[in-house]
């Protein structure tokens, strides 16, 4: 679930510790009452221009191509980060923070 930057974990105990325990203790089966709801380009349109998209090249649950067609399609801000895996705000913090300042200060 990591991209390149999985050291971000490694070099941080508490982080590591925090991980473990959502791995171990994570119930798969909690995850299948989760349905996937596809909503139209009307209700896109009402956050259009209040939500920032960003999505980790390396992220296996985000990083697919219906996700990113259908955010390029319904005119969504998003930016793809280079070597970011699920946990894009951990491995590449700067960038990500960097991202949401900017994108709240338009």
């Amino acid at each position: 679930m990591c991209g390149t930057n999985s050291d971000a974990f490694e070099n941080h105990p508490d982080l590591m510790q925090h991980w473990s325990y959502l791995l171990k203790f994570f119930n798969n089966r909690s995850m299948m009452k989760h349905t996937i709801k596809i909503y139209s380009k009307v209700d896109f349109q009402a956050i259009q221009d209040k939500a920032l998209f960003l999505v980790g090249d390396q992220d296996i649950l985000s990083h697919y191509p219906k996700a990113l067609a259908r955010l390029r399609a319904y005119g969504m801000e998003h930016r793809i980060v280079k070597n970011a895996g699920h946990a894009i705000n951990h491995e590449m913090p700067d960038i990500i923070h960097g991202e949401i300042m900017a994108f709240c200060k338009d």
